[in-house]
Order: structure tokens, then sequence, then C-alpha cells
């Protein structure tokens, strides 16, 4: 087979032996200007679809990389020899007012058929267009997907709580935005009972409430509406409501659990029950279940009586209550441990017997 350009016999590709197939292709091609849609709001830019980018080189290199296509592109500050076919792009730029020029040289095998490198000079000119993003439309533009919603079972949560909450949902969402664009929060309203969100992403608002209740327990309910149609996708749109309800077993509180009274000692990840000096630790999990199963319940401090721990030795405990200054004998059995002689204790009287917790 012969070249139609050159006439050489050999292997031919396009009908060019390798070395004019080589001086007709192009290690890459550029148009001689560009214009890139910038967020004037945030630090992104359109090229194919929103992406993030710090400084002007981010776009450069962008643009370099779609003209190179498939082939591997290496920006380096000076050229060597090319051991495989990675495309090597030095470039310089200058910054002005409305546009940005930029010069580069590129290096490299033109294809897998040639054995000498090609150098080429490319220009091309950037154009900046600044917009607004889709996020940043929704963002500011009151946009939100789901409500969520913080309660507390049994009272209202504080101003400082609320407080609390509010500031830690903000946190969890500036560090989910570097993986969900939508993970913000729209607005924040400040109720009674407790704080709602606008949130401007339902995927985080559901991801945020298992987290919380993870932390700090309590149980997740969803509800949607129905808000509109959209007629671009040709459905029905909805908007969730994402309630976390806390629970009830928070620190200060009292339980009675394993037959024994104890005081809730911290409320976060586990519930941590403490009398004198014993302690046990209890998820949520196992809370809710020994709880439906009637085996743990609240115990409200009107319910508990103080009380004076006059004696305690091998023979027995004996307690004074400081309502009517009865005494009341007390079984070794349910003395916790470390509780000592002329501790005042709070004790919950049953029919099943007398059960001390230190205040």
């Amino acid at each position: 087979m012969f070249c139609y350009k050159c006439g050489k016999e050999c292997e031919l590709i396009d009908g060019l032996c390798p070395d004019c197939y080589s001086e007709l292709s192009h290690l890459i091609l550029f148009d001689p200007k560009y214009n890139v849609i910038i967020c004037s709001n945030c630090d992104t830019y359109l090229l194919g679809e929103w992406k993030e980018f710090n400084v002007i080189e981010d776009i450069i290199e962008d643009l370099v990389k779609q003209a190179a296509g498939k082939r591997k592109t290496i920006f380096v500050d000076a050229t060597y020899e090319p051991d495989d076919l990675s495309l090597q792009v030095h470039y310089d730029f200058e910054m002005h007012e409305e546009y940005v020029n930029v010069e580069l040289e590129a290096y490299g095998l033109p294809d897998a058929y040639s054995k000498l490198p090609r150098r080429e000079q490319h220009a091309f000119v950037l154009y900046p267009k600044y917009t607004t993003c889709p996020r940043c439309s929704k963002m500011y533009g009151g946009y939100y997907e789901a409500i969520f919603q913080i309660r507390k079972e049994g009272r209202f949560l504080s101003r400082e709580e609320s407080d609390a909450f509010v500031e830690e949902v903000r946190k969890i969402s500036e560090a989910e935005l570097e993986k969900n664009s939508m993970a913000f929060v729209t607005k924040i309203i400040k109720r009674k009972e407790g704080p709602n969100l606008q949130m401007g992403s339902l995927k985080f608002t559901k991801k945020l409430a298992r987290a919380l209740q993870k932390q700090y327990g309590g149980n997740i309910s969803e509800s949607y509406r129905l808000t509109g149609y959209d007629r671009q996708e040709g459905k029905a749109r909805y908007r969730a409501t994402v309630v976390l309800r806390l629970s009830e077993f928070e620190a200060g509180r009292f339980v009675f659990y394993e037959d024994s009274l104890w005081k809730i000692v911290h409320s976060m990840d586990k519930v941590t029950l403490g009398n004198f000096d014993s302690t046990i630790s209890l998820d949520f999990k196992k809370i809710e279940k020994e709880s439906s199963q009637g085996n743990l319940r609240l115990v409200d401090e009107s319910e508990l009586t103080r009380a004076l721990v006059v004696s305690l030795d091998e023979g027995g405990c004996q307690l004074m209550s400081y309502d009517n200054y009865s005494s009341l004998d007390l079984d070794l059995e349910k003395v916790p441990i470390g509780m000592s002689q002329g501790d005042e204790v709070l004790i919950l009287k049953t029919p099943g017997g007398a059960y001390p917790v230190n205040p």
C-alpha cells in the first residue's frame, strides 16, 4: 500500500504513512474564544456542568483538559522527553478587566505511530460572564425541599437549647456543602416549642435528623404535602416535614430500672444512669425497648422523698424520712454501692419497698 501524499510504501493510517499522518494531525485544538459562565455569589463556573474553583487557573486547566479529550494532560513548568502519549502543557495568562488572554505550549507525541514529539503554540481568550448559579438562585430565592423541626417530648425546648441545636445544624450544613451543594439552611423560624428550619435538600435533612438522633436519641417522623406540579418532569411536587422528637430521658431526671432507682447522669450518644458509685449505660434503642416492655420508666421528682441515712452496718440500714421524720428500714441488698451513713438521699416508696438514690 502506498501513501497517497508522499508515495511511500508502508502500513497506512487513513491512506497516509505515519509521517504524513502526523503532519496533518494536531496535538490539541482550541477555539479562539471561550465564554465561561461564573456565579457572582459563589466560587462556581459552568463548563458542561457547574463546578467549584479557587483560582482562574482551575478554569483554564479545565478548558485545556476538555480540548484534549480522552488524552491525558500534564501541566508542567518545562517540557521533557515523552515516554507515553501524555500531553505536556505549559501556559501563561494575562488578566484584563473583561477578559483573560491565555498562551500555551503543547508538547508530546502526535499518536502511537509517531516517534518524534511535536511542539505546538496556541492562544485563546477567556471571557467571564457573571450570573447566578441554580443553587444560589434557589438558596437566595427562598427555595426549600423540607422543613426540619426539633421538638422535645413532655416540654418545650428552652431558648438556650433551641439556639444550640440551630448552631449545630449550621455547622453540619457547612461541612456537608462540600459534598452536597443543596445542603443549605434557607430560613430559621424560632417557635416556643422549638425551631423550624427550612432546608434546601430533603436528602440532607434526613441524614441530619439521623445524625442528631444518634447523638441525642428520640424518634424521627416524616410527612409530605402536595405543593404543585412539575410540568418539565411531568410529576407532582411534594414538600416534606421531618420531625426529630427528642427523648424525655435527659440528664437530671430519674428512672426506675432493674429494681433500682437511678439518676440520669448523661444523655448524649447513650443514656448513662448513676447511683452513688454504680453506673450503667444504655443506648437509645435499648431505652425504647425497655420502656415499651414496662421494664423502665421515668420517675417524676414529685414522687421522691428526701431522707437521711441514719445508720448503715452489717445489721441493716435505717433511713429517716424528712416529710414526717418517720423511720424506714432498708434491706441491705437495696443499698446502693457507695452510700454511707450520714448521706442525704432521695427515696422512691413503692409497695415492694423503698429505693434510694443520690440527689
